[in-house]
């Protein structure tokens, strides 16, 4: 064997030691992950696996330090983690596109929030070569262009990136994208740009370089590193262990709440994520939880303009000794919540059991639900990574189970066979079968009268279309009497006081109001201020108090079930 296979099985074995090593602590542990890092930093990796793993393994050992001198080590290293990539084959660095590592390329299709603050600041443009539908990227482009140059633009002389190239001043100097971003902003909210944008699904080309923004370089710092001494498990059920309640969550002020803000959409626009609460982020509401050993939760709320109407809206980051490690979103609706929780692929193998049943308990304590609920997307419907990592089951070792009888023995079964010595893994076909339905974690103090059928929220807004019919000859007069008919229900007035998101939230649920019926003369005081705190900066309230509206949501409950019948063929 040559000198080149002798280096290659050394880098690789190398590698493979760091892998097991860095989740394990103690003075030798510490010794060996040093021996190793100084091993494989002064090795040559032209390999663009082995270049991911390096990479995952020095975030790791930051993320979950054993001692200083390996925690510096590794974080040398990954400041000059670009140099790694010189001298590297072109097509071997193209295997790392997508990962978020400095250096490499990101190729997101990403919302308009996102890319507003991307093109300002990185080297971002329209990824030409990956549009899929030219109609509808010249669509989005019509908009900015003036009346007076539209007849040219439609004329077919000029292509759209012709047009782009001429109508900027600059064509060199200022990217089209930054371009976009400039003119559209002229229209102001009232014409619709972001809203185009996101239908026309645009493909981007980010040039990571060394920007702050990489999955090497995003991280908060923290004046001191949390030193573990191992990885934390569940000792008891999980659901025992939610139910405690989690002390110290605070709500962070506005500077602070920004920071983290835009690291979480970092870490996620990075590697070609995003999560609808982060786009549409609230400084005003972003609450951090203590999860013990360095690990934090950012609980990051959505603007008054973008909520949801029944249901509360966050997004989550997770982060250990200020890395980034995993994120997730929970919507409170009554005395539930639908959640879930994605670990990036460098803090596989952590512990990530303990840290879910932590977000869960912080989740509970904040907003005193009873039951959690996970979509089968989370575990694999229409989700192929889902189905490769066996996601179905880290949620079914904590407790989860099935919303549908069929499921539910089918699980059964195939967990008794795993039991079994030397049982194979479960079959993509029997997880794609499990993930029909969503899974449900029952706390003790559940009842099924504390359930709201989620599967009737989207339904509801056709049983107020149809409410509304009854009142008017069109939808905006029926709208503006049934709202008047809630108001004087309520006995509001001219609701004096009221700001603009206040109002708004007041016309978002009085058509839900109106179809549970009349509201109680001794419950008039606390609807509104559920209804005020749909408006408030911060929504936690909103959600907290949905949990005391049980006749409202008992009655909506019914009105969706009919109203479902009647989609479904079955007249009450």
């Amino acid at each position: 064997m040559g000198s080149f296979g002798r280096q290659n099985l050394t880098t690789t074995t190398s590698l493979r030691r760091l892998r097991v090593a860095r989740a394990t602590f103690g003075d030798a542990a510490e010794r060996a992950k040093r021996e190793l890092l100084g091993q494989i930093g002064g090795q040559r990796l032209s390999n663009a696996r082995r270049l991911i793993a390096y990479h995952e393994d020095l975030l790791f050992l930051i993320a979950f330090p054993g001692a200083p001198s390996t925690r510096r080590l590794a974080l040398q290293q990954l400041a000059n983690f670009v140099r790694r990539w010189r001298g590297v084959p072109a097509t071997v660095i193209r295997e790392a596109d997508d990962s978020g590592i400095a250096g490499t390329v990101s190729r997101p299709v990403l919302g308009w929030p996102l890319v507003v603050l991307l093109a300002r600041e990185e080297s971002i443009e329209i990824d030409w070569t990956a549009v899929t539908d030219m109609q509808a990227i010249d669509a989005l482009i019509a908009r900015v262009v003036p009346q007076s140059e539209q007849e040219a633009f439609e004329s077919g002389h000029y292509s759209t990136r012709d047009w782009l190239a001429l109508a900027r001043a600059r064509p060199h100097a200022e990217p089209a994208l930054r371009w976009l971003v400039r003119s559209a902003a002229v229209l102001g909210p009232a014409a619709g740009f972001p809203a185009a944008w996101d239908v026309a699904e645009v493909p981007l080309r980010w040039r990571l370089g060394e920007s702050p923004r990489t999955i090497t370089h995003a991280r908060l710092s923290r004046p001191r590193a949390v030193w573990r001494s191992s990885m934390r498990r569940l000792v008891e059920p999980a659901n025992h262990h939610i139910e405690r309640p989690l002390p110290g969550i605070e709500l962070l002020p506005a500077r602070a709440a920004r920071k983290l803000i835009d690291l979480a959409r970092s870490a996620l626009a990075a590697r070609c994520r995003e999560v609808y609460a982060m786009n549409h982020a609230n400084p005003a509401e972003v609450h951090v939880a203590n999860l013990g050993e360095g690990v934090e939760l950012a609980l990051i709320g959505v603007a008054p303009v973008h909520r949801l109407t029944l249901e509360a809206n966050y997004g989550y980051l997770l982060l250990s000794n200020g890395v980034p490690i995993g994120y997730g979103g929970v919507t409170p609706l009554y005395r539930q919540a639908n959640t879930g929780i994605n670990i990036f692929d460098a803090f596989r193998g952590s512990e990530a059991a303990f840290i879910w049943a932590q977000v869960l308990r912080a989740f509970r304590s904040m907003f005193g639900v009873r039951r959690f609920i996970i979509n089968g997307y989370q575990f694999g419907a229409g989700n192929s990574e889902a189905i490769r990592s066996g996601a179905y089951w880290f949620y079914y070792r904590l407790g989860f189970r099935p919303s549908q009888p069929d499921a539910a023995a089918l699980a059964a079964r195939e967990a008794k066979r795993l039991a079994r010595p030397h049982a194979g893994p479960t079959s993509a076909a029997v997880l794609r079968r499990l993930a029909s339905g969503d899974l449900h974690l029952d706390l003790r103090d559940f009842r099924a009268q504390d359930a709201f059928d989620e599967e009737v929220l989207p339904i509801l807004g056709g049983a107020i279309a149809r409410r509304i019919a009854t009142l008017a000859t069109t939808q905006r007069d029926g709208e503006r009497r049934l709202v008047s008919e809630v108001a004087e229900d309520l006995a509001l007035g001219k609701m004096h006081g009221w700001d603009t998101h206040a109002r708004r939230a007041f016309d978002q649920l009085a058509p839900l109001i109106a179809l549970a019926g009349s509201v109680r003369p001794a419950d008039r005081e606390d609807v509104i201020a559920w209804i005020r705190a749909k408006g408030a900066p911060v929504e936690r309230e909103f959600a907290v108090l949905s949990a005391r509206r049980s006749h409202l949501f008992s009655a909506l409950g019914k009105v969706g079930r009919v109203e479902l019948g009647r989609l479904n063929g079955r007249e009450p």
